[in-house]
């Protein structure tokens, strides 16, 4: 899901809008009967001051036993190394007339602002959501990682498409004709995903589920590493993931049957082909949570001078009611591994 503020304005490392939306909307969905159990997680992409900032906001907002029980944490991307969420907020901070460089693809810090965007954009396990003050063609360039982050919310298979050379990125030829029968039947998939230390070989994506794949093939998966490779999943599946596993021999064998125990198990899970022109299934839900969190935002308006000293701010003109339609524009953003290389 990505939101467009038109009014927010970045002051120093933070932005006062995006944080007050981000919380609202924080708020909003953990009243939502469909994200009962989910935990939630802010990323901001400049400085440290601004997930502190909307740190203080939740606190200030959420009783501290929910707090504690959605596992809420806010930070930058460095701090969810290894770490994941439910739902992922990422705040970019930066306004069009605000201060910071771009965060081009050909500048000196290209690999820190690779690694910065992809671990940001691969930390939800459901749903993430983008919050800016920008308008990705308007004021970005191209080749800036912001941009790309954007045009990935409006239209993530193009994107993923773009990041391309999936397909040359696998470990063996095994793996390379599993990724080629998903993606011919329309799954979206991401290859070498990296949790911590560790990879998996494939991950097709839902809306909301996910599925690990590996791939068990003579040269990575030997009787040898059987063990080490279990005690992988192990501690993978701790973490929520879910695995199931392709055997390489079968594959060869009968490839149609090999994959059927795949494609049964996506069925049940409800991870379904992805097409661009079919509606997202949780629209409504997002314009719900979106319209709840305009409430909220009004409710703490009323209370001028403490919203003043959380911000630390002068105060300034709010309270005004935005329409759902001028606020978001509806894009689920699929989180993916290696989508800017």
């Amino acid at each position: 899901m990505s939101c467009c503020l038109q009014e927010g304005q970045r002051r120093g490392d933070h932005n006062d809008e995006e944080a007050l939306t981000i919380a609202s909307l924080i708020v909003a969905a953990i009243d939502q009967p469909e994200y009962d159990g989910a935990t939630f997680g802010v990323i901001a992409m400049v400085g440290n001051t601004q997930a502190p900032l909307i740190d203080k906001l939740l606190r200030h907002k959420l009783p501290a036993a929910v707090y504690d029980e959605r596992r809420v944490m806010c930070g930058n991307p460095s701090h969810f190394q290894g770490d994941e969420r439910s739902v992922v907020f990422l705040s970019l901070v930066d306004a069009p007339t605000g201060p910071g460089p771009l965060r081009t693809v050909a500048s000196g810090a290209r690999d820190m602002y690779k690694k910065r965007y992809n671990v940001a954009a691969s930390r939800a396990q459901d749903q993430l959501w983008v919050v800016h003050s920008m308008d990705r063609q308007a004021h970005l360039s191209p080749h800036d990682l912001r941009r790309r982050l954007l045009d990935h919310a409006h239209d993530p298979g193009a994107s993923m498409d773009a990041a391309g050379g999936q397909e040359r990125d696998v470990d063996s030829e095994f793996e390379r004709l599993v990724l080629k029968d998903l993606k011919r039947k329309g799954y979206r998939v991401a290859t070498q995903w990296k949790v911590g230390s560790y990879r998996i070989d494939l991950v097709v994506e839902g809306v909301r589920e996910r599925l690990a794949i590996e791939c068990d093939g003579d040269r990575f998966h030997t009787v040898e590493n059987l063990q080490a490779d279990m005690e992988r999943q192990a501690v993978l599946e701790r973490l929520g993931w879910r695995f199931i596993r392709v055997r390489g021999s079968e594959f060869f064998r009968d490839p149609e049957r090999a994959l059927i125990p795949l494609y049964e198990r996506l069925e049940r899970m409800g991870i379904e082909p992805m097409s661009g022109e079919t509606p997202p299934p949780d629209t409504e839900l997002s314009k719900r949570v979106i319209a709840a969190a305009l409430k909220i935002r009004l409710e703490w308006e009323a209370e001028p001078e403490t919203m003043d000293e959380i911000l630390g701010r002068t105060r300034l003109k709010y309270g005004v009611e935005v329409p759902v339609d001028n606020l978001v524009d509806d894009e689920i953003v699929i989180p993916t591994q290696g989508l800017f290389q």
